[in-house]
């Protein structure tokens, strides 16, 4: 029976970390056993773990932690862990000092499914080889560094052009737990931090697919405002 290979991941939104955590139980071999939420709770479960994670997954912006320092951390003290960064942040400066840390990969936010099974099976190459092997040939590492699985992502299927999967099920996520509540394209935009139009987006997308339905909400002035809501709850006015 082959032993699953355990995931941590450190995200303080739960509705991104369950996503996150769909993804890893996806991909063969691999199993969550912790979601993590702060900087604090990490290290001290790591103090008391007596099973190290093969890979972590952390955002960079977690609420008491600053920028790259958590990572550092666990590079320092716990090397034999590979990170995977998965964050918004995209200044040089910041991912360079990240990148010099020796980190697994870092994947910017918003991503495709695909690209975080590229960032393991990257790992399962190293794994196989450096565990597998006491000499390595030239052939063995440039099937790491330089193979084009590692250089092209190649997707098996399509989708909508300007709807990002990962997106699509945050959007989701928001209003299955929201039931009831109406949310305009403005809040929603704030919601998972894009432009309106963005958000416009995806919310037509999802009325198209009868999972959300709209109201018009019509004020003393001006036009009437468009509210979407989860169409297991709609009710007609």
């Amino acid at each position: 029976m082959t032993t699953l290979k355990s995931v941590w991941i450190i995200e303080d939104d739960f509705r991104v970390a369950k996503i996150h955590a769909d993804y890893v139980h996806d991909i063969d071999g691999f199993i969550v056993t912790e979601n993590l939420r702060s900087g604090k709770e990490t290290i001290e479960k790591l103090k008391m773990t007596s099973s190290l994670p093969e890979i972590i997954l952390t955002d960079l912006y977690i609420p008491d932690v600053e920028g790259s320092s958590l990572a550092s951390h666990i590079r320092h003290l716990y090397p034999s862990i590979k990170i995977i960064v998965i964050s918004a942040a995209t200044e040089i400066s910041l991912i360079r000092d990240v990148l010099d840390l020796g980190i697994l990969d870092y994947l910017i936010k918003p991503f495709e499914q695909q690209r975080l099974q590229r960032a393991f099976q990257k790992y399962l190459q190293e794994f196989r080889l450096f565990n597998n092997s006491t000499n390595v040939t030239q052939n063995d590492l440039d099937s790491i560094f330089y193979s084009e699985s590692n250089n092209k992502l190649v997707y098996e299927d399509t989708f909508v052009k300007g709807i990002d999967l990962h997106t699509l099920q945050i959007v989701k996520s928001i209003f299955e737990d929201l039931k009831t509540q109406e949310l305009t394209a403005s809040q929603l935009s704030e919601l998972i931090g894009s432009s309106r139009s963005t958000a416009r987006r995806y919310l037509e997308y999802l009325v198209g697919e009868q999972f959300l339905q709209t109201k018009l909400i019509y004020g003393t002035v001006g036009r009437p405002e468009r509210k979407y809501v989860y169409h297991g709850t709609y009710e007609q006015n």
